[in-house]
């Protein structure tokens, strides 16, 4: 593992990807700015080019395979870079959520870099996106109980990929889990397996994440309240709450055979 090994975090939207970006980003050693989006449309475009061009490429062009993979993963260090430079530490990471469905990509892109999957009960999930999308709707007609089917079936198709990526043990090697709600409860001990993972010393520092000045603006702006107060528990099982029983119902019937196999209560 390198500098030139990016670190990845990923999750479904409203896991907690952006609060371990700023933890991340307040280690000493590790530059994790603000969503960058672009790489799972670029590992896409690597994977479309590899499977439908590379035929042409390597007899037209001369590119063969390996060659094509680094092109993309000079093309994703592009990108990094001008903000990594700038900070002047020694490692990048890059979280956008949805890099999760590009793990396998990007376990072959840069194949000694450390994925991080945040993972939370899928129930809050559908509560904080619920909460997002209401607020984009402003006021046009919102249908919460459609809303919420749609929200509750991509938090269960985020826990299939965790289930191939565990299933593939080159993939599986590279790939460390954590729980949002171990991240709240016990801070310093989740963290330090974080950072065992990713090679780097624990610093007591990064707990203090909250005092650091940066940016939190775009996609990440729901999340900006939150990162600039100290780890606290209270979002855990805001669902109970916020859910109306439609809603809730509907998120169960979805959810509930998911829920059970990760080991959430179900009542």
């Amino acid at each position: 593992m390198s500098a030139n090994d990016p670190i990845f975090v990923g999750g479904v939207p409203r896991s907690g990807t952006t609060l371990l970006r700023v933890i991340l980003d307040t280690h000493p050693n590790i530059s994790c700015g603000p969503e960058l989006r672009v790489v799972p449309a670029l590992a896409n475009l690597w994977v479309a080019a590899r499977t439908s061009g590379q035929p042409l490429l390597s007899q037209a062009y001369g590119v063969d395979e390996e060659q094509l993979r680094l092109i993309f993963a000079d093309l994703i260090m592009a990108f990094l870079r001008p903000a990594w430079q700038a900070s002047a530490k020694p490692r990048v990471a890059e979280k956008t959520p949805w890099n999760l469905t590009v793990f396998p990509h990007l376990r072959r892109l840069f194949p000694e870099s450390p994925l991080i999957h945040v993972i939370r009960d899928g129930r809050d999930v559908v509560t904080s996106r619920l909460e997002r999308d209401r607020a984009a709707a402003g006021s046009a007609p919102f249908d919460a109980v459609q809303v919420a089917s749609v929200r509750a079936r991509e938090w269960v198709q985020g826990m299939e990929i965790r289930k191939s990526i565990l299933e593939d043990p080159e993939l599986a090697r590279r790939y460390h889990e954590l729980r949002y709600e171990d991240l709240v409860r016990s801070p310093e001990e989740v963290l330090r397996g974080v950072f065992a993972f990713v090679g780097e010393p624990y610093d007591p520092a990064v707990l203090s994440f909250h005092r650091v000045p940066r940016e939190v603006s775009g996609s990440e702006e729901w999340s900006a309240e939150a990162v600039r107060k100290p780890i606290s528990e209270h979002s855990i099982g805001r669902w109970r709450e916020r859910l109306e029983p439609a809603v809730r119902d509907v998120v169960m019937q979805i959810q509930s055979r998911t829920l059970r196999e990760l080991g959430y209560p179900v009542e």
